[in-house]
């Protein structure tokens, strides 16, 4: 198994186990549950592919992830004690969330850097591909987008883990040291963020409690 493809099936795995917590605290039933861990685990990558005119879809040529996916909801669904260790272990679905963020996030902006793509579209690929199934499950479950929740630096980690992948790589640092690193990294601020508070600067209305929309002309 290459580099690339040991980060995405990563990726895939963490994803989803983060998302059979989330399902499971809406109590549903099993196919919710896999339809959720599908959507958060392939959703990114997918618009991904699309916009990289990419084919067939990372989860169609690798379609063993649907199998894998399919059995560890099984196994989380039917197994009350299995949970109840997954839930304690990812410290309610952070840890295993930060994971998923920063491995998709190198992982798609890898998979553009391979294929020449300019740096910029690199990194807004990378962050695309981490935060677009999450940002869809978060609609399924009828929540607001973490990716547009203040004092969460959901995006923002992710795009300061594409920035530190595609310049630790320009400046030639090997690929698994730099996935490494941009990963960690991701994962650092991502958490710091949760457990700490650490946020962009409010907008004006959020400090203010006052917006008001300026009068017609």
């Amino acid at each position: 198994m290459n580099l690339g493809l040991a980060i995405e099936a990563s990726a895939v795995i963490i994803s989803a186990l983060a998302t059979v917590i989330v399902a499971a605290k809406k109590r549903m039933d099993f196919v919710g549950v896999y339809v959720l861990a599908i959507v958060t685990s392939f959703g990114g990558g997918t618009l991904r592919d699309l916009l990289l005119d990419r084919r067939p879809f990372f989860w169609v040529a690798r379609w063993e992830y649907l199998g894998i996916v399919f059995v560890m909801c099984v196994l989380f669904v039917y197994s009350r004690k299995l949970y109840e260790w997954s839930a304690t272990l990812v410290a309610r679905a952070d840890v295993a969330d930060a994971l998923g963020l920063g491995l998709f996030t190198v992982s798609g902006t890898a998979i553009a850097a391979q294929l020449g793509m300019p740096a910029v579209v690199c990194a807004l690929l990378g962050v695309m591909t981490s935060t677009g199934g999450g940002g869809i499950r978060d609609l399924i479950v009828n929540e607001v987008p973490q990716l547009f929740q203040h004092g969460r630096l959901h995006a923002a980690s992710a795009l300061v883990g594409a920035v530190a992948y595609l310049a630790l790589t320009r400046l030639g640092i090997r690929e698994a040291t730099a996935s490494v690193l941009a990963a960690s990294l991701i994962v650092l601020v991502r958490l710091v963020a949760l457990w700490m508070g650490t946020a962009l600067p409010k907008p004006h209305w959020l400090r203010t409690g006052n917006f008001k929309v300026p009068p017609r002309s």
